[in-house]
């Protein structure tokens, strides 16, 4: 059997970055546009209603994933970090835990979502022409938390493990099949955004038993029977202590953004669409800067783990390099170019103006992101993820809400105002992480080998 792993604390670290992190861009790709698909049919085979119910259940189902997306970097540090030391026999433990977890968590979320539903689309004050729509979609998409909880934690063991070719290859199945089921449910039998969700569910499980049936067949720390799970004391421990801040943080983070749409949203139409449409920019902007930010992390776990400290060093040195490069060309273009990238996407003249106010600050945070997402994948594969978690909720709830307030709505600097508020809070995370850093209290390894 081929072995599903890789050890990254030997050899070329310029090489090992990069081989890491180039099928971790290409499932970021991916993930996006499977998340696009979904939208894209109903708009256009399905009622404006089933748009509204998608996308308003999708931001709402997201901020739940978040926890099994923490989790699961939990497994990708304890794991790295216990490989890098050498302790491969201690890895079937730390499975038989995460994937008992796993179904916990998943379950969990699956009851709170379908209980939930119908409140939280009230709290969010969803149309009432999308509630019925959202409410089916959200109850239909909750069952999916199973099969994405296991998948997450899945994937977070094999980068762990140095694997990151493996996990592009389920997404790619995913989103396959998820276009397809798409086409047919939606476009073919008029199911509107219930078949949409139908068809998501469906491309989760079979992208969770594609990856099942295809590490069962190569060295892979667990076998899935059900007698082989378990949960040991202190692995779950390690996985809870490394992941729910990680959890907690992006759950938090994204609430942040709605309380900025909200601001937003006071400026008018206008305001709310150009910041919508430079929030998807964004998103694809970035995609190469959250690559290297997960590559760092699983990179430097494995490294701390063999106490290898000057090449975790030299990860995040080459991974900011490369993550500025390429974020450096997305400013380049918000700086020359913003009319026309705003032109893209709309041709309401309004709309627009609104956009290149916007975006005149804005486009700075591509380049202060793409330091802090790669200290904060450094702090995280470190195992102190309290700290980013701090740094976060420090930048986003004393600095960028009150910042984009006070810009936006006491001084009336409007969207100019706003853009620019938004890289400044990202400045302070900055110098959270890099005084940490420079304080070499990441060195104190939190798994040490036998832990």
């Amino acid at each position: 059997m081929k072995p599903m792993e890789n050890n990254l604390t030997q050899g070329s670290v310029f090489k090992k970055l990069w081989g890491f992190t180039l099928p971790l861009i290409g499932a970021n790709l991916l993930q996006i546009l499977y998340g696009m698909v979904d939208l894209y049919i109903v708009g256009r085979f399905a009622e404006t209603a089933d748009v509204s119910a998608v996308s308003v259940s999708t931001t709402v189902l997201s901020a739940f994933l978040m926890f099994l997306i923490g989790l699961a970097v939990g497994a990708t540090v304890v794991v790295g970090q216990k490989y890098g030391a050498g302790e491969k026999e201690a890895l079937s433990s730390v499975a038989a835990t995460g994937f008992s977890l796993a179904w916990i968590v998943g379950a969990a979320l699956m009851v709170i979502v379908a209980a939930m539903a119908r409140p939280i689309l009230g709290w969010i004050n969803t149309p009432e022409e999308a509630v019925r729509g959202a409410t089916h979609y959200m109850l239909i998409c909750a069952v999916g938390y199973l099969f994405q909880s296991v998948y997450n934690m899945l994937a977070g063991i094999l980068r762990g493990m140095g694997d990151s070719k493996s996990p592009l290859l389920y997404v790619a199945v995913a989103t396959v099949v998820n276009i397809v089921s798409d086409t047919v449910l939606v476009a073919g039998f008029g199911l509107g955004a219930a078949g949409t969700a139908i068809a998501t569910v469906f491309a989760q499980f079979l992208c969770m038993l594609f990856a099942i049936l295809h590490v069962k067949k190569r060295a892979f720390p667990f076998d899935f029977k059900l007698k082989s799970y378990r949960l040991v004391k202190k692995d779950a421990a390690a996985l809870i202590r490394t992941g729910l801040p990680i959890a907690l943080q992006q759950a938090l983070v994204l609430f942040s953004f709605v309380i900025v749409a909200g601001i937003i949203n006071k400026h008018g139409l206008h305001a709310s669409a150009a910041a919508g449409i430079l929030d998807k920019v964004f998103l694809f902007a970035t995609i190469p800067t959250n690559a290297f930010h997960s590559s760092i992390s699983a990179m430097v776990a494995q490294n701390i783990g063999a106490r290898e400290e000057k090449r975790a060093i030299a990860c995040l040195r080459y991974g900011s390099l490369f993550s500025f490069a390429f974020a450096l060309l997305f400013f380049l273009t918000g700086l020359f170019f913003p009319e026309q990238t705003m032109g893209i996407f709309t041709s309401d003249s309004g709309v627009i103006a609104e956009g290149v106010k916007y975006y005149a600050g804005y486009k700075y945070d591509y380049l202060i992101c793409s330091l802090a997402f790669c200290i904060n994948g450094f702090i995280n594969g470190t195992g102190h993820t309290k700290l980013t978690l701090i740094a976060n909720l420090v930048s986003t709830y004393a600095v960028r809400i009150p910042a984009c307030f006070l810009v936006g709505n006491v001084w009336m600097l409007g969207m100019y105002g706003i853009g620019f508020a938004l890289p400044v809070a990202t400045v302070v995370q900055v110098v959270i992480g890099f005084a940490f850093f420079m304080s070499g209290r990441w060195k104190r390894t939190l798994y040490a080998p036998g832990a």
